[in-house]
Order: structure tokens, then C-alpha cells, then sequence
């Protein structure tokens, strides 16, 4: 499985979009305009290819940062969809696209992966380690939650952290 970056607006954004179409929105009788991929272009577009160079998937991402409580910077995904075509669906494709994306944003320092998942597709992300937030919204006509998981790297410095006395070493 490779994952390659796709140019906003290119032929390879096209099909994409048509995959899209095809596996997320026809089946849940939701529709996506022009206006709302015109929206895109600052997105993260990543298309999946198998070992015969026929895109099987796709991941549509924002990478951001915000301030914590501590008003520190920290790099966040908001993951806007993750999609298989529909022949190679069931097969753990999703699990593997999502695990290469984390292994990715873990890289580049990113702290966790934020999304809004419909509610068919709950048990999925929960199996991943993402965890409900706040109350199901409707948008797009889809009901949806967010969902979120922390991704960094754990500190060696920190299982080792031990009190000695009035100091730590």
C-alpha cells in the first residue's frame, strides 16, 4: 500500500472526489457541491494506491495548531474523511490507512487526531482507540459525533522519572 499526496484541483484530486462521492455520500443520500470542495484547497488530500497502482482510498485532512491550557502550541488533524472503495472495503484497509496517517502526523509532532464520525461508523473509529466527545450534532443532513485520540511520542525521560529525595533525576 503506498500513500501519495495529492494536488488540490489535479486529476488524482478528481478521482478522489468521485470516490468520494461514490462510497460516502451516495450511500448516506448526502450530497457535497462545488462550493464546499472549493473549500478544500488548504486541505490535506491522500490518495491510496495498491501494488498495481489503482487508487483504492483516500484521506482528506486539516492540519492545524491551537494553544493548550498552558498556551502552548500544539499540532492537531481534524481528519474530515477516510474512504475505501467499495470493492476493497472489509478488509482492514481503513485500520491500515489510518494507522500509516498516525504513524505520519506521530512523526511530524502532531498530538492528536480530531474527526466527526457518522453514527454507523462509531464502533470502527472506538476499535482504533478514538473516543466520543461531547453530544451527536447533525450536518450535512448526517448525524455525527466527534471523536478524538491522542498520537505522540512517548517520553523515555518520563517512565524514568523517579523522586529521590527533594529532587527528581
Amino acid at each position: 500500500m503506498n500513500i501519495i499526496s495529492v494536488m488540490f484541483a489535479s486529476p488524482a484530486y478528481d478521482e478522489l472526489v468521485n470516490m468520494r462521492i461514490e462510497t460516502l455520500y451516495q450511500p448516506l443520500n448526502a450530497e457535497i457541491n462545488i462550493e464546499d470542495l472549493a473549500l478544500e484547497y488548504k486541505d490535506v488530500h491522500l490518495a491510496v494506491y495498491d501494488d498495481k497502482l489503482q487508487m483504492i482510498g483516500g484521506i482528506v485532512a486539516k492540519v492545524t495548531e491551537e494553544q493548550d491550557e498552558f498556551m502552548n502550541k500544539r499540532k492537531i488533524c481534524l481528519l474530515r474523511q477516510v474512504f475505501v472503495k467499495t470493492k476493497f472495503q472489509r478488509l482492514g484497509l481503513g485500520k491500515k490507512m489510518l494507522s500509516c496517517l498516525e504513524k505520519m502526523l506521530i512523526d511530524k509532532g502532531y498530538k492528536e487526531i480530531r474527526l466527526y464520525a457518522h453514527l454507523d461508523v462509531i464502533d470502527f473509529y472506538t476499535r482504533l482507540g478514538y473516543s466520543k466527545h461531547g453530544r451527536p450534532f447533525k450536518d450535512y443532513g448526517i448525524k455525527q459525533h466527534i471523536m478524538k485520540k491522542k498520537i505522540q511520542k512517548k517520553s523515555l525521560k518520563l517512565d524514568k522519572l523517579e523522586a529521590v529525595g527533594s529532587e527528581y533525576s
